[in-house]
């Protein structure tokens, strides 16, 4: 849900590179949260500074909860887009294991699951993306995270919005 977008607006460190779009791998480990246990995972995290991304509700719900921001999307109409996303910028060993994971077939889509998903768990800190592709995303971010470089997310932000809308 755009999580690797939010993470290189809030610090250029963050970024690989920009073509193509490619965050610090340290950064975005988590997401692959089932390669790991447990211990390799608050392991990681004890390490970490700053933000870093993951795909694991289960293990974020175990730390303290003023360490998490849980994106989400108040906009239902969005949902579809914001699946067929998935389904387009992921690569297919990925994609296959949510949709096994998940149980996904013509009657319950991954757009469902993600509705299901932000409905039922509400975590204290909620970030919404609801204007992820308006031009206006750039200060919903400043105003809640702390950009290190608000010229550098605007770029950032057209950039990525230019090439998502195409």
């Amino acid at each position: 849900m755009c999580g690797d977008l939010i993470l290189c607006m809030i610090n250029k460190q963050y970024m690989r590179s920009i073509y193509p779009f490619k965050q610090v791998r340290e950064r975005t480990k988590m997401k692959k949260f089932y390669n790991y246990s447990d211990k390799e995972k608050y392991d990681y995290f004890a390490r970490m500074e700053g933000y870093t991304s993951s795909h694991d509700t289960e293990f974020c719900s175990k730390v303290n909860p003023d360490s998490v921001v849980q994106l989400f999307c108040s906009d239902k109409n969005m949902m579809p887009t914001l699946a067929e996303r998935f389904w387009t910028k992921n690569e297919s060993v990925a994609v296959e294991h949510v949709k096994n994971d998940l149980g996904l077939n013509k009657d319950y889509t991954l757009s469902d699951d993600m509705q299901a998903w932000q409905d039922f768990h509400v975590f204290k800190h909620r970030f919404d993306i609801k204007n992820v592709y308006k031009s206006t995303f750039v200060h919903d971010v400043e105003e809640y995270f702390e950009i290190k470089d608000f010229e550098w997310a605007k770029t950032l932000h057209k950039i990525w919005l230019d090439k998502e809308l195409q």
